[in-house]
């Protein structure tokens, strides 16, 4: 018996139309938060807060249930959970990171805030370089959202599977 195994696994549903959906709705969700608390006047201190992290999380697990429950004999197997959960993050990530950068570009005082909070760099309104900074914030926060999700996607995955794969064992 070694190591590893090769495993028969089974794709129940169309996860890529899922989660296309799934992840922009989070995207969009976390972008809403965003604009919200700039338009409150209380700009958020960086990409990634403690908001947007369980923003994210409870989607990912909110979508996986909803994904899982909306297949035809509601079986889901670790694998397909995983590429779902994967996907809903990624996309999440490119929607939340587009979003950042057109907020950035917008709202300067957006990118002040950031750096000011995470570099401790004192940036002002009139700095010729502040659209640069608004595309580093979105790489960043795009980065966090995309490895974060990914994370709570694997705990997603292991909490609702309900099928396993079948072992593909050697005949030779």
């Amino acid at each position: 018996m070694g190591i590893f195994h090769r495993y028969d696994s089974t794709i129940h549903g169309n996860y890529r139309k899922g989660y296309l959906r799934s992840g922009a709705i989070t995207g969009i969700l976390l972008s809403a938060y965003v604009l919200v608390r700039l338009l409150m006047g209380s700009p958020i201190p960086s990409p990634a807060s403690y908001v947007t992290d369980a923003i994210l999380l409870v989607a990912v697990f909110l979508f996986t249930a909803y994904y899982r429950n909306a297949l035809e004999e509601k079986k889901i197997t670790l694998k397909e959970a995983m590429l779902f959960g994967m996907g809903t993050a990624v996309v999440a990530a490119v929607v939340y990171g587009l979003a950042l950068w057109a907020v950035g570009l917008a709202f300067p005082q957006q990118c002040v805030v950031f750096a000011k909070t995470m570099m401790g760099k004192e940036l002002t309104l009139q700095d010729p370089q502040l659209h640069y900074w608004a595309a580093w914030w979105a790489i960043v926060g795009a980065v966090e959202v995309a490895v974060l999700g990914a994370f709570g996607a694997f705990v997603a995955a292991i909490v609702f599977r309900n099928e396993k794969s079948q072992i593909k064992h050697k005949t030779s």
